[in-house]
């Protein structure tokens, strides 16, 4: 058995304890029950002897109790046998011969003058433990009632109830055992599927398999085996965002590095001036690299509407020259499920992209219905052909080499948004320009 946060020790501990309180509970209600079985039979004996004292007592001449003989009953005749009865009080009472010299300790008669059977408990003789049945009678012709009792010692009904509490002791423990190995069986083979998952993460960890079969577990483990799988395809995308990030930083900082080596090779008051400028760019890409490796985190919020407004704010200040305008339509209310750096690095690339192309105006709005977050960039520039569309995504592809860039804003934004669950789409804006549409379906309106 495993440690104290072992489950199958939590398991079997809680059923082994369950099983010993049943257990015990049956072995007591069962012995409850047998005893006043027992006991119940006892006094409808006991009832049964009275009658048959009761029989025998009748009215003399002078109106007095008599007997017309003795209960034939053998019991009665041997001193001290257990069974005892006795007619009427005092000195002049009729008593059985196995009182001999015995007189039990009767309770008084006045309170018990009420018709009906009253039973009592009470010591006989050399210890016993009486059980005693009386009944007060009217005689016709005799003025008071007479006083009818008969007892009879438990010691016999009380080892019967004794041996049958053994007994059923015995037997609920025995039956108590044999439920402990049914319960740490099926505690075993309960959970042999978590064994199972373990023998898939292995295959996983091993490269034998990239992804749990749910299909082979049961019911009840198949959400946490799709949980498990939802890691590791989270873990694979950002194996492959790293990855990309790295080819990313690569091709980046090629041109810089070319650049530098020719400045190298031709020495001048330039080179300076040349070195910082690529020095500053290269550390640009470093830095947006590095925010770009970061884990996405989807628990976090980032109002949207201050992001684009900031980001517009900084391209009417470096398209200065060409006047555009930049409209934000955004609710303050709507929020993005994921880091600021990266809403930042997607909603940058989109409206400098758009900056790039637009002729007089960029339009960035963002929504939420039930389909999720969307938020679009739209410009009124030349737009771009549908089949273009799908290779402007793809990593270092420049589609105009007129306009400088190093073709991956696109494709950065259309692998962040796939980080956090989402997608870039390109389409036609209604300006005339193209309409650039991030949507996150995982990101649903609250309430």
């Amino acid at each position: 058995m495993n440690g104290p946060h072992s489950l199958r020790r939590r398991l079997w501990l809680s059923g082994a304890a369950g099983i010993a309180l049943a257990a015990l509970a049956a072995a007591w209600l069962l012995g409850a029950a047998f005893e006043r079985a027992v006991m119940d039979a006892f006094d409808r004996r006991l009832a049964d002897d009275l009658v048959t004292v009761a029989g025998v007592i009748a009215r003399d001449g002078n109106g007095e109790v008599r007997l017309r003989r003795e209960p034939a009953d053998g019991r009665y005749a041997r001193p001290f046998s257990g069974h005892y009865w006795q007619v009427g009080d005092g000195p002049d009472a009729f008593r059985s011969r196995s009182t001999w010299d015995f007189t039990p300790a009767l309770p008084p008669g006045e309170g018990a003058r009420a018709s009906g059977m009253h039973y009592h408990d009470l010591a006989g003789p050399g210890g016993q433990q009486l059980r005693s049945a009386e009944q007060w009678l009217r005689l016709p012709g005799v003025a008071a009632p007479v006083r009818v009792w008969v007892a009879s010692d438990q010691a016999i009904p009380r080892a019967q109830v004794a041996e049958f509490r053994w007994l059923a002791g015995g037997s609920v423990a025995l039956l108590a055992a044999g439920l402990l190995l049914a319960a740490a069986a099926q505690v075993r083979y309960g959970l042999r599927p978590l064994q199972g998952i373990a023998a898939l993460l292995a295959k996983v960890r091993s490269g034998e398999s990239h992804r749990l079969d749910a299909a082979t577990l049961p019911t009840e483990v198949r959400p946490l085996a799709d949980h498990l799988n939802q890691l590791l395809d989270h873990h694979e995308q950002m194996v492959a965002r790293a990855r990309d990030s790295a080819q990313d930083l690569a091709h980046a900082l090629k041109t810089p590095l070319a650049v530098l080596d020719a400045g190298a090779q031709q020495p001048g008051t330039a080179l300076p001036g040349t070195v910082r400028e690529q020095v500053a760019r290269m550390r640009a890409v470093v830095e947006r690299q590095l925010a770009a490796a970061t884990p996405v985190d989807r628990r976090l919020r980032t109002p949207v509407g201050p992001v684009l407004e900031r980001l517009a704010h900084y391209l009417r200040q470096a398209f200065a020259s060409r006047a555009l305008a930049f409209e934000v339509r955004a609710d303050p209310a709507l929020r993005f499920g994921g880091r600021t750096e990266d809403l930042e690095e997607m909603l940058g690339n989109l409206l400098e992209n758009a900056a790039k192309w637009a002729r007089t105006r960029v339009l960035a709005e963002a929504g939420q219905d039930a389909r999720g977050l969307w938020i679009e960039v739209r410009d009124d520039g030349p737009g771009l052909p549908p089949a273009q569309r799908e290779a402007a995504l793809q990593r270092g592809v420049r589609l105009d080499q007129r306009v400088a860039g190093s073709g991956l804003g696109l494709a950065i934004c259309s692998d962040l948004a796939a980080a956090h669950g989402g997608r870039l789409d390109l389409g036609d804006a209604p300006e005339g320009g193209l309409c650039a549409r991030l949507v996150f379906p995982d990101q649903q309106p609250s309430g």
